[in-house]
């Protein structure tokens, strides 16, 4: 199920479309939140313009306009020099001490590079295939290499997802996330989180006006 995905995931990427609706975008914002106070590493990548209805909600706070940040930073240095390394927090700062073997190491001995992207789970937001992504992903097939894929759509199912989660009952992309993040055991949705998935709801449903409104909708916008 898609609840064991994300309890078994650590590095978390949530997906747009190109051209995600004010839902979408409130879904994300709330996902995120709520997967980063469930101690996962949650990115969220959206390079496009956010609405000013949203602006409440801080999306630069939960943005990503690029994919660099799940790109591991690797420091290589010949084994011949070093005896064993380890590393402790300080203040803000991590500190990496390597211990040398019979010599010296200075800056020129260290190499810097950039290595894989670290993804585990990609919970994809009304994505019908790979090329409506967002067009920070677009090198999606390489970021995404190693990852499970779920897509989550009130629509017909896409051709993206290893997963693709679709309930067409649902008035909205937030109805079905804060649903199933309910479901989590030893989770709490909480004030943040849920008022982003409140706002995508309202957006999708017209202020509960339009016929996608259900009794569901209306008993989960209560909670």
């Amino acid at each position: 199920s898609v609840v064991k995905k994300i309890a078994h995931a650590q590095n978390v990427l949530v997906a747009l479309s190109s051209d995600p609706s004010v839902d979408e975008m409130a879904a994300a914002i709330g996902l995120s939140i709520f997967l980063d106070r469930l101690g996962k590493r949650a990115t969220t990548i959206y390079s496009g313009a956010t609405p000013n209805a949203l602006e409440f909600l801080k999306p630069e706070e939960t943005f990503e306009p690029t994919a660099d940040t799940l790109q591991d930073f690797v420091i290589a240095l010949n084994k011949d020099k070093a005896d064993h390394l380890r590393y402790k927090l300080d203040g803000d700062f991590v500190k990496i001490f390597i211990t040398p073997y019979r010599t010296r190491i200075s800056e020129d001995d260290l190499e810097f590079s950039y290595g894989d992207f670290n993804v585990d789970l990609v919970l994809a937001l009304d994505v019908s295939n790979g090329i409506d992504l967002d067009s920070a992903l677009r090198e999606h097939g390489r970021i995404m290499h190693d990852a499970v894929i779920v897509n989550i759509t009130t629509g017909n199912p896409g051709k993206f997802g290893e997963i693709e989660w679709s309930d067409k009952s649902a008035s909205s992309v937030s109805e079905m996330i804060a649903s199933l993040l309910y479901r989590i055991s030893d989770a709490k949705v909480e004030k943040e989180e849920a008022t982003a998935f409140l706002t995508g709801i309202v957006a999708a449903t017209n202020r509960f006006s339009n016929a996608t409104t259900t009794p569901h909708t209306m008993k989960l916008a209560s909670k």
